[in-house]
């Protein structure tokens, strides 16, 4: 539907017309990347959040609004830059208290799931339309990677490195706990390397959907992606999630394509994350520091999942250790982790032996 910030609370009410309801508790799962402040439009639009807050007060229900950004440090801090703490109007809590269950997938058997994301009635997903570097998109089966405490998705990232085995992994930890409704902010979206780096493009919409994965095939083909060519999706559906081909979706609205939208391209997307892991150490690309922009605030070597990165005079990235997982990129709220060239990656290599 259309939308703008401004006109939010009527937006989330035509949501409520066609979805049922949370009875009871609901919680509220935002994108909270990091501690980007509103106007980057990295994690999910505060005016978003608080329309569901307000309407959720409105029928009385428990609400809690959470998410499990990389790493423990600094959560509140977090989400008052991004201003979703004060869109939650007293709501927002730590959700990180985690339960070790037993998982159906081929890169883990067990994982620690937040309690809140598995014994709420209802979980409510709100992602944001973005792009992704190791993904190609990120939406709805990406946002729901946060049901996992920081330090459990570290382990995700070293245990699926690829394209094809992160996007599996993604998908497993989806299947976990599918939410009951998820609404897509893309007022403003997200296109060329994101999700934390790219370029802001106007969209005007809401999307809503009780079945995440059709969500993401729609937000996909609106990018001018066949959604059967995201690993992620094409796997979703063989696992029985939801439709992928636009033509079996139930969609009510204009369903418009966004001109000109850039996407990560397949070449990048492979050297980031290879389609073979077995070629990984030789393919793939390592992140690098831009010192202009570096604030030396190492949040990056605080969240490296593998610990590649140390303190020096600025961080220091170790690219024999770097799995190319690009969560210093993503969590660097100042832009200074960079997803180089080709062509500079292998002078960096060959040249500079990973000196950054």
């Amino acid at each position: 539907m259309d939308a703008d910030y401004d006109t939010m609370d009527e937006a989330v009410h035509t949501v409520f017309s066609h979805f049922d309801s949370p009875q009871q508790e609901v919680l509220i799962k935002p994108n909270l990347l990091g501690g980007f402040p509103t106007e980057q439009h990295v994690t999910t639009h505060p005016s978003l959040v608080k329309a569901l807050v307000v309407y959720c007060e409105g029928e009385n229900l428990d609400i809690t609004v959470g998410d499990n950004p990389a790493g423990r440090g600094n959560l509140m801090g977090k989400a008052k830059r991004t201003g979703l703490y004060q869109a939650s109007q007293g709501h927002f809590k730590d959700i990180s208290d985690g339960e070790k269950i037993s998982v159906e997938s081929d890169y883990f058997s067990e994982l620690v799931v937040s309690k809140k994301v598995l014994y709420t009635d209802y979980v409510l997903n709100v992602p944001k339309f973005k792009t992704h570097i190791q993904t190609i998109i990120t939406g709805a089966i990406k946002n729901m990677f946060g049901m996992l405490p920081g330090e459990e998705k570290s382990t995700i990232h070293c245990k699926a490195r690829s394209l094809k085995d992160f996007s599996r992994a993604l998908v497993d930890i989806y299947r976990v706990r599918p939410p009951d409704l998820t609404v897509m902010g893309a007022v403003i979206g997200m296109e060329g390397n994101g999700p934390s780096s790219g370029k802001l493009r106007q969209i005007g919409k809401v999307i809503a959907s009780d079945n995440g994965v059709e969500l993401d095939a729609v937000m996909a083909h609106m990018m001018g992606l066949d959604p059967h060519n995201i690993p992620m999706l094409e796997y979703a559906h063989e696992k029985g999630l939801g439709e992928i081909s636009i033509e079996d979706i139930d969609i009510r609205g204009e369903l418009i394509e966004v001109k000109g939208f850039k996407v990560p391209s397949k070449t990048l997307v492979r050297f980031v994350t290879p389609l073979s892991s077995g070629y990984y150490n030789f393919l793939a690309i390592r992140p690098r520091l831009n010192r202009k922009k570096c604030v030396q605030c190492w949040e990056c070597v605080e969240k490296c999942p593998v610990s590649a990165l140390h303190r020096n005079e600025y961080p220091h990235i170790e690219r024999n250790k770097c799995v190319s997982c690009f969560c210093c990129v993503e969590v660097c709220e100042h832009h200074a982790m960079e997803v180089p060239s080709r062509a500079r990656d292998l002078f960096d290599r060959f040249f500079l032996q990973g000196v950054t």
